[in-house]
Order: structure tokens, then C-alpha cells, then sequence
């Protein structure tokens, strides 16, 4: 038994005597065994003990002066005894490293049994130094339990008692499962799994085309020297699916002669690194893992996501992953396959050239849609086994497709993937449970109640009772197999089409599943009288718009800039902003879908940090921005750039991007498409054009003044910026007509407001007359008449509703004109 005593548990054993021997004591208590477990430096025992601040001169102080223990006479007992107590501590202790099997008996054990008996000495001793147990006991479980997780990698005998130390398999486990490998890889069965395994392959979708990359990967692997290969791509490419595919080709057979009966393991760093508290355990595993591999070469390690290599595991003094990793990597003594994106490999990975050189990069490119139809239909069949769901060929169509066009911020085939699957998911929710499944869920619950009933009464020796809930588990588990051959019908498959794809679409992007489905054409031929509705006096330029969005929506535009890019100029109030409004509405379903931009805010070159954010280093970075990060969560959007003559010149250096490519580059190097958004500029330049004369114009004189307008324009903006704008739209100014419609649609907006209180407005064709009259004012346009309408009908109302709330409910009130002032009538 001493043979698995740790080197720790010895000495603190050995110094627990002697100090016995010191104070003259004639029998070793648990008092001696806590002080010298203290006293042990480099223990875990001692560790923990240190943390709960125990000091081991006021517990030998306390042991001196004690009158407990009698004093030994040194002719009749020479050597000091273990304590019974002592004994039985320490036979729990080894008790304790059996239960969590372990292979030595370390000062944690001794530890854990000396909490355990609750040996009056040492609960004195704990009580004087105000120990709290339960914290104590927390701290000493969450060690127990992280080197219970691997029990057969600690080797506290050959060193200490550290438990990330490695050792050999254990020999019962092995009796336990005959048919494994002879040859020994305790760490590497632990940390990793072998990806050509059955039970691995049943879980790999199959792996369709990448096979110039899989054959890349294979000939740098058949290289004498620096064979890693590394898998460059963007996320959701499919880097790992080619590592997959590799080790089903090595399991069918279908590679050279030099990967034949190789193995493809992918190692868990998380797990490695998890649960090591103290230094020196993750290098210990890790140097395990690295030595097994060297005594395996037929065993290739995969190290998916490679960059967290760098800096994993390392603490003050210590080496990470990447450091441990070089020197077997450059000797050529291990294969490794690495994964990892662009973007991480240049920030952890490029700036390490001795670990960058030690690998072979193969680039990753993203699939076309019509390869990720392919990719669809290769997985198709383990998505329709999981979900019990039929997928047609047109839903892979339309996943393929409206992830272009939607998701355009993922990359193929992962986004596409992802569509179906959630699709599926979610059809096979909506399949109701049949009669037969829910009476099988249930007996299978009863099963486990009793079987748990059955344990506690066993463990209360209640065995006569045990012994009757015995008979019920075997009666239970005889109808569960009746019910599995009988009761359950086959399930219901529901199908996945088109429809299914365009409703997880829109849960995702926040655009109708209108606009996504064939419904949108009708939809766009309607356009033109949806706008005309919430915008009046401006048919022409509405018109415009429509025909404009209708040919983009259509496909007929370049789809590698926005949907749409106009400039709006015209007076203050003639309906530029309230026009951007409707088009988010109507064409992208919400008023939130616009995002307006005051360009006043934005007159200083350092604003430009606003929309994109701030550089690496500068106060703001990373923090959100007024633009990028918007888009980026609704890229179905309209972006209002208001009064865009304000902008400094270099804000509008970033709008010649965004108009030219459709895309725009922010301050983390993150690029954000706006392929999808409708770009809105609007400006009141040459505005005193429009003051010079009467409301309204002439035909002639309306053409005359866009000329001019559009001139204002050229001499105001930049050249490359006009040219990359769809269309100009001048506004005309409203005349007394306009303002009448106008005031119109405000009161119909209140009397809808009203409504919802159950008051009944009616009003004349005199009252919206007069107020149009009163709003006419060729600078304000048509802002004054909301204005207008507080202050002459919203406000006596308000009144009236207030004052005849004490008598009786005011139901249906009549606003017409008298004389001059408005009058208002309750009925």
C-alpha cells in the first residue's frame, strides 16, 4: 500500500512524527497530521489549506501546550504511535483515492478524510483558526473532481502528488473493454476523438467536392518535413468538412499507400485545459499527448480553430500550447492539420514566424451556390433522418438562394445549411404528437421514477419494498417494448418547400416573408399607389422611385452596388424625408428599416469615426457605430443621408464606396454589405430658387427650374459622386391643394387615434379648407400643418375631453367652421 503513497503524503507522514517525537507525545494524532499536511510546501493538501489561511504556528503552539495528549515516558514507549484515530484517517484517505480511481494516495485524500471523520481535534483546530468548512470543503471537492475527470493521467508517486502528471492505462480498464488497441493512448482517448471511428462517421455529413483541397491536404502530409497543412478560410466555409472527408477516405481505403491505416484524431484543447488549477498539469497533458503521437506515427492530429494555441494554458512562468507544440512540429516528429480563419491566423499566428513556418497554408475559398446546391443535396438525406421531415429539391433551391441574397455577411455553404436546418426544425415542431408516442414518453418516465425509488430504497435497506418496485420496473419495461412494437405508428413526415425557407428568412433578417416569396411581385406592381397614399404632390417623382425599384427588385440592375441610390432635392417640407419613410415601409415592411444620418452631425473629418468606428487604439474602438453596425442587423434597410450638402468632405469619401461597391469597410476590417439597402441623399441646395416666386409653377417654368436645380447640384457635389447615384429627383413645392390633401391625411391619422378611445371625430371639408389656408408658407412647406393641427383642434379637444369626464363619457364630437375660428360640438 505505501507504494502508492505519494512523495507529499510520506513526508508529511514522516514529519508528523517527528514532531510528535519533539513535543514528547505518545501517540501520533490528527492535530500532528494537519500540522504537518500545513507545513508540506508544494503539497495540494497545503495548498488548499493556505487559501482558508490556517497558520501552522498557532496550531504547533496549541499542540505544545495542550494537556489532551499524555506525555510519553521515552524507556517504556521510545517511539511515538499512530492514534487510532489517525489510522482510520488514513485509511480513509486511501478509501477516498479509490473512489474517485485514482492510482496514488495523495495529501488531498488525507485532507478530504480528515474532513470527513470529523475527529474532535481537528474540528477545534479548524473552529480556533475560524475556518469555514463548506468553503474548504468546495475547494478540496472542485480538485477531487478535476483529476477524477482523467484518472488514469495522474501520476502523484512518480511526482509529488501533482495530478496533471500522466501515467499508463489501467490495466482494469482495459480488462473492461478487451477489443481496444493494444498499444496504450490514455491521453489521446481522452482529449480527442478519432474521427474514422464508426461512431464518428455515423455523425459526418458526407463530404461533397473540395477534392482539389482534400488531395492538397494529402500531399503535404506525404512530405518528409514541415508535412502540417493548415486550412485557411472564412467561417462556415467548410474547413473542417475537409479534414471529415480526409478520414473517411483513409477509412475507405481511397488515399496513397503513405496515409494508409492512418488515423485522423481531433484533439480538445478546451478539455486539455480544463480543470487545471495548478502549474504545470496543462503541460504535463499536453506533453503526454505530443509523447503518444510520437509513439504512433500512423496517428495525425487535427487541431481545429489553430490560433487558440497561443496563449493557451500559459500562466507566470509557464509555456503555452504553441511553444510546447514547435519543437515536435519542426523535427517532424508529429502530423498536425490546422483550421483556422484568415483573420485569426494574421492576428496570433503570421506574427509567430517559428510556429508560422512550421505549417503549410491551403486556402479555402467559399463554394459557388450552384456547388452548394450539390453541398445540399449530399446532406439532405441525414437532415430528413434527423427531423423526420421531407426536403424538396426547390426548398435547396430556395435556401441556396435567398442566402445569397440575404445573409450576404456569411459565407456558403454554412449559411445555406443553416436555412434548411431551421426550416426543417421548425416543421417538425409543428407535427403533433400522436396518441401512441405519448403514452411511450410516459411509461418511459414512470420507468425511470421507479427505478430511482427502487435505488433509494435499497440504499435505506428497505428491500422488501425494493423488491416490490423490482417487479413493477419489469411489468413497466415489458409494456414499453409492447408499446415500441404496436402503439407507434411511423411518424408523420412534414415537408419543407420554399414557403418554410422564406418564414426562417424572415425570423432572421426582419424582412417579410412577403417580399421573399413569389408574393413580392404583386406587391411591387402596387408600389407606385402604396407611396402615393402616405406622400402627396410629388406623383412624378413617385412614379420614378417605383419604376426604379421595381427594375432592381427585378434583377436588372447591377447587383454588386445597392438596390437603389437617389438623391431627393427640394424645399424644406415638401415630403423628402416622409418619402424615405414610405419606401422602408412599403417596400421593406417597417418604419424601423430606415436609418436616418443628420449630415449636420457629421461637419468634422474626426465624425467619420461615427459611422465606421474609431481605429485599433483610439478611444471608441469597438464600440457601436451610428451606420456599420445598423446595416449589419438590419441590411434590409433604407439609409437616409439628411441634408447631405452638411457632411464633411471625408464622410463623403466613405458614400463614393458604398455607392460604387455596395460594400464598406469599418474600423475592425470587417467589410458590411448594403447590396440589399436603398441609399437615400437629400439636400435643400438651391432652395432660394424655389422662394423667389409664388407657390406653384407653370409646366414650363417647373422644367426650367429642375435644370437649374440639377446645375446646383453639379456645382455643390462632387462630380464621382452624382455619377454613381441612380437618380436625381427634384421635388416641387406644394401648392394650396397639396396642403389640403395633406391636412386631410393628418386628420384621418387622428381620428384613428380616437377611435381606439372610442370617440367618434367628425369634421367639415371647410375645416381642412381653412387649415390648409393657414399653413401656407412657401419656407415651412407642409411641417407647419402637424403643428397646426395640435394647436387648433388637438388641444381644445383635450380640453373638452377632460372637462366632460366627470358628468358623462364624450362619445362623438363635430368640428366645424364658424366664421373664422373652428367650433366643436358634442352629440
Amino acid at each position: 500500500m505505501l507504494e502508492k503513497f505519494s512523495t507529499h503524503l510520506k513526508s508529511v507522514l514522516v514529519r508528523a512524527y517527528t514532531l510528535a517525537h519533539e513535543l514528547q507525545h505518545s501517540v501520533i494524532t490528527p492535530e500532528h497530521l494537519l500540522w504537518s499536511l500545513l507545513t508540506e510546501k508544494g503539497s495540494i493538501g497545503a495548498e488548499i489549506l493556505h487559501k482558508v489561511k490556517i497558520s501552522p504556528e498557532r496550531l504547533r503552539a496549541a499542540l505544545a501546550v495542550s494537556g489532551a495528549r499524555a506525555k510519553r515516558d521515552e524507556l517504556e514507549n521510545p517511539i511515538p504511535k499512530l492514534a487510532p484515530a489517525t489510522k482510520r484517517i488514513i485509511e480513509k484517505a486511501v478509501l477516498t483515492a479509490n473512489l474517485h480511481e485514482h492510482k496514488y494516495v495523495g495529501t488531498e485524500h488525507l485532507l478530504a478524510s480528515m474532513l470527513q471523520m470529523e475527529d474532535q481535534g481537528i474540528e477545534q483546530a479548524l473552529e480556533n483558526e475560524r475556518v469555514d468548512r463548506k468553503n474548504l470543503k468546495n475547494q478540496l471537492s472542485m480538485v477531487l473532481k478535476s483529476t477524477s475527470k482523467f484518472p488514469d493521467l495522474a501520476d502523484g508517486v512518480a511526482a509529488g502528488d501533482a495530478p496533471g502528471r500522466l501515467i499508463k492505462q489501467k490495466e482494469r480498464e482495459a480488462a473492461k473493454k478487451p477489443a481496444k488497441r493494444q498499444d496504450k493512448t490514455p491521453a489521446l482517448d481522452f482529449f480527442s476523438t478519432d474521427l474514422g471511428a464508426a461512431e464518428a462517421q455515423k455523425r459526418i455529413d458526407p463530404v461533397v467536392g473540395r477534392e482539389s483541397e482534400i488531395e492538397r491536404v494529402i500531399q503535404i502530409l506525404s512530405r518528409r518535413t514541415k508535412n502540417n497543412p493548415l486550412l485557411l478560410g472564412d467561417p462556415g466555409v467548410g474547413k473542417t468538412a475537409i479534414v471529415e472527408g480526409l478520414a473517411k477516405r483513409i477509412v475507405e481505403g481511397e488515399v496513397p499507400s503513405v496515409l494508409r491505416d492512418k488515423r485522423v484524431l481531433a484533439l480538445d484543447l478546451p478539455m486539455l485545459v480544463a480543470g487545471t488549477i495548478y502549474r504545470g498539469e496543462f503541460e504535463g497533458r499536453l506533453k503526454q499527448v505530443i509523447d503518444e503521437v510520437k509513439a504512433h506515427p500512423e496517428i495525425i492530429l487535427f487541431i481545429d480553430e489553430l490560433h487558440t494555441i497561443a496563449g493557451a494554458g500559459s500562466a507566470s512562468g509557464s509555456l503555452d500550447a504553441a511553444n510546447i507544440l514547435k519543437p515536435a512540429l519542426a523535427r517532424g516528429d508529429i502530423r498536425c492539420i490546422g483550421a483556422t480563419t484568415r483573420e485569426e491566423y494574421k492576428k496570433h499566428i503570421e506574427g509567430d514566424s517559428a510556429l508560422d513556418r512550421r505549417f503549410q497554408p491551403v486556402q479555402v475559398s467559399e463554394p459557388t451556390a450552384e456547388e452548394t446546391v450539390q453541398i445540399l443535396r449530399g446532406v439532405r438525406a441525414g437532415y430528413e433522418s434527423f427531423h423526420s421531415v421531407k426536403i424538396s429539391d426547390a426548398a435547396l433551391l430556395a435556401a441556396v438562394r435567398f442566402a445569397e441574397r440575404y445573409l450576404q455577411d456569411r459565407y456558403f455553404p454554412d449559411k445555406a445549411i443553416d436555412l434548411l436546418d431551421e426550416a426543417a426544425a421548425a416543421v417538425r415542431v409543428r407535427v403533433r404528437t400522436s396518441e401512441g408516442e405519448k403514452k411511450l414518453r410516459e411509461t418511459e418516465g414512470e420507468i425511470t421514477e421507479v427505478r430511482k425509488k427502487k435505488q433509494d430504497a435499497v440504499a435505506g435497506e428497505k428491500f422488501v419494498e425494493a423488491l416490490e418496485l423490482k417487479e413493477k420496473e419489469v411489468a413497466l419495461v415489458g409494456s414499453l417494448d409492447e408499446l415500441r412494437k404496436t402503439a407507434v405508428a411511423p411518424p408523420r413526415r412534414g415537408r419543407v418547400g420554399p414557403k418554410e425557407i422564406a418564414a426562417v428568412v424572415s425570423r432572421v433578417t426582419g424582412v417579410p416573408a412577403s417580399e421573399i416569396a413569389a408574393e413580392e411581385r404583386a406587391h411591387l406592381l402596387n408600389l407606385e399607389s402604396e407611396l402615393k397614399k402616405r406622400v402627396v404632390g410629388q406623383d412624378e417623382v413617385i412614379h420614378g422611385v417605383s419604376e426604379y425599384i421595381r427594375r432592381a427588385r427585378a434583377g436588372l440592375t447591377d447587383g454588386k452596388r445597392p438596390l437603389a441610390s437617389f438623391l431627393f432635392m427640394g424645399p424644406s417640407g415638401v415630403g423628402k424625408t416622409e418619402l424615405a419613410k414610405a419606401i422602408s415601409e412599403v417596400v421593406f415592411g417597417s418604419a424601423e428599416s430606415m436609418h436616418r444620418l443628420d449630415m449636420s452631425e457629421f461637419g468634422e473629418s474626426f465624425t467619420v469615426s461615427k459611422l465606421i468606428g474609431s481605429p485599433a487604439g483610439y478611444v471608441g474602438y469597438r464600440d457601436s457605430t451610428k451606420l456599420t453596425d445598423q446595416i449589419k442587423r438590419r441590411p434590409y434597410s433604407v439609409v437616409l443621408f439628411d441634408e447631405i450638402e452638411k457632411a464633411h468632405p471625408d464622410v463623403l469619401n466613405l458614400l463614393l464606396q458604398i455607392l460604387e461597391d455596395g460594400v464598406l469597410t469599418d474600423a475592425t476590417g470587417k467589410r458590411v454589405s448594403f447590396k440589399n439597402s436603398i441609399i437615400i441623399l437629400t439636400s435643400n441646395v438651391g432652395i432660394e430658387r424655389f422662394l423667389r416666386g409664388p407657390m406653384g409653377f407653370s409646366e414650363g417654368e417647373a422644367e426650367d427650374l429642375k435644370k437649374d436645380i440639377t446645375k446646383e447640384a453639379e456645382s455643390s457635389f462632387r462630380p464621382e459622386m452624382l455619377n454613381r447615384l441612380d437618380r436625381i429627383f427634384v421635388f416641387r413645392a406644394l401648392d394650396p391643394s397639396d396642403l389640403g390633401a395633406i391636412v386631410g391625411l393628418e386628420l384621418e391619422r387622428l381620428k384613428s387615434r380616437l377611435a381606439e378611445r372610442d370617440l367618434t371625430l367628425e369634421f367639415s371639408s371647410k375645416v381642412i379648407g381653412h387649415l390648409a389656408a393657414k399653413s401656407v408658407d412657401p419656407e415651412q412647406g407642409a411641417r407647419g400643418i402637424r403643428r397646426l393641427i395640435q394647436t387648433e383642434i388637438e388641444g381644445p379637444l383635450a380640453e373638452r375631453m377632460l372637462s366632460d369626464q366627470g358628468t358623462s363619457k364624450l362619445k362623438r364630437l363635430i368640428v366645424d367652421l364658424r366664421g373664422k375660428t373652428l367650433a366643436f360640438r358634442a352629440q
